[in-house]
């Protein structure tokens, strides 16, 4: 058969979740879906780019035949869903609670889900993978503000998690774009926790066009504009996990900047959270939980975390 775009719409009608749950209750009614959010020309062959094919019916998810080089595609290959033996439609409902305003623990997700813990956090974290492609993929390319915020007690500085954030601002000086990022602890003072200035080079590096500069001094205070977003972000981290440790943080950050940036823009985070899971890479489990370079807990030179705060109530006379 030729592929037909026009039949296969997404539809994004659901306003509630339990709407949403019902217009995606069964599989096909997920396939359906992803169809329209992987190709929405058409099938396209990703070996040769054919758009005739054949649907094979005989298993839990369909699979696309090519009419050129027999290549069979199952609708969920080439997305985070790819090997995953989890019905779609709790996918689908998974993706719709991180997309909300607030976003949602794994602990709650797994109750909703009626999944184990171990699921849920790996559903999320694959949705989370998603979205820092999303938020990767969008590069500033205007003069912007860059300043250094921290992540953890005031009380415990020595623990906290130095982080940057950079915006581009509007005429009326409120922020229209934010990045939010975690600098790598080389371009952190370890004693002191701030971020270097191959740290400020390395966010320009990663996030910015060559020709843009940030205006901000860095060792002046945060844009007024600014501050009220940190505050939300290390609340949010706080408040919905109970915490966030250094080695899963960036991926938080970007959730959080994912659906902020989308309210900027005045437009639900649903559709394009949809859209990136169906075109992002499913990443495996190994892959999410292997060490990574974090900044070296303060404790760990004082034998033990209670030692740590026990220095530390010394210290303030307790």
């Amino acid at each position: 058969m030729k592929s037909d775009c026009r039949r296969r719409a997404m539809p994004v009608g659901a306003d509630t979740y339990e709407q949403f749950c019902q217009r995606f209750s069964s599989d096909a009614a997920c396939a359906h879906a992803l169809f329209a959010l992987r190709w929405p020309e058409g099938f396209h062959c990703p070996a040769c780019r054919c758009s005739s094919y054949s649907l094979i019916r005989t298993r839990r998810l369909p699979l696309y035949q090519c009419a050129s080089c027999r290549r069979q595609t199952s609708i969920i290959t080439g997305t985070i869903m790819e090997g995953s033996r989890t019905p779609l439609p709790r996918w689908f409902q998974a993706m719709f609670l991180l997309s909300q305003s607030g976003g949602i623990s794994a602990l709650r997700l797994s109750d909703v889900l009626k999944v184990t813990y171990k699921t849920a956090w790996h559903i999320a974290q694959k949705i989370r993978f998603a979205l820092q492609s999303a938020e990767a993929s969008v590069i500033i390319d205007a003069d912007y503000k860059l300043d250094a915020f921290y992540y953890g007690s005031p009380i415990y500085q020595d623990a906290q998690q130095p982080l940057l954030i950079g915006a581009t601002l509007n005429e009326q000086e409120q922020p229209d774009r934010v990045v939010l990022h975690q600098p790598d602890p080389a371009h952190v003072d370890r004693v002191n926790r701030r971020v270097l200035a191959s740290g400020y080079h390395a966010f320009a590096r990663k996030h910015t066009e060559p020709h843009v500069h940030p205006t901000s001094d860095r060792y002046a205070k945060m844009h007024k504009a600014l501050f009220p977003i940190a505050k939300s972000a290390c609340a949010w981290l706080n408040d919905t996990f109970n915490g966030i440790g250094a080695k899963h943080l960036q991926a938080y950050l970007d959730e959080f900047a994912f659906r902020l940036n989308k309210h900027f823009q005045s437009a639900s985070a649903l559709l394009p959270l949809l859209h990136w899971c169906s075109v992002t890479r499913a990443i495996q489990y190994d892959e999410l939980t292997r060490p990574k370079p974090v900044l070296v807990v303060p404790w760990i030179y004082f034998g033990s975390k209670a030692r740590w705060k026990g220095r530390h109530m010394s210290s303030w006379g307790a």
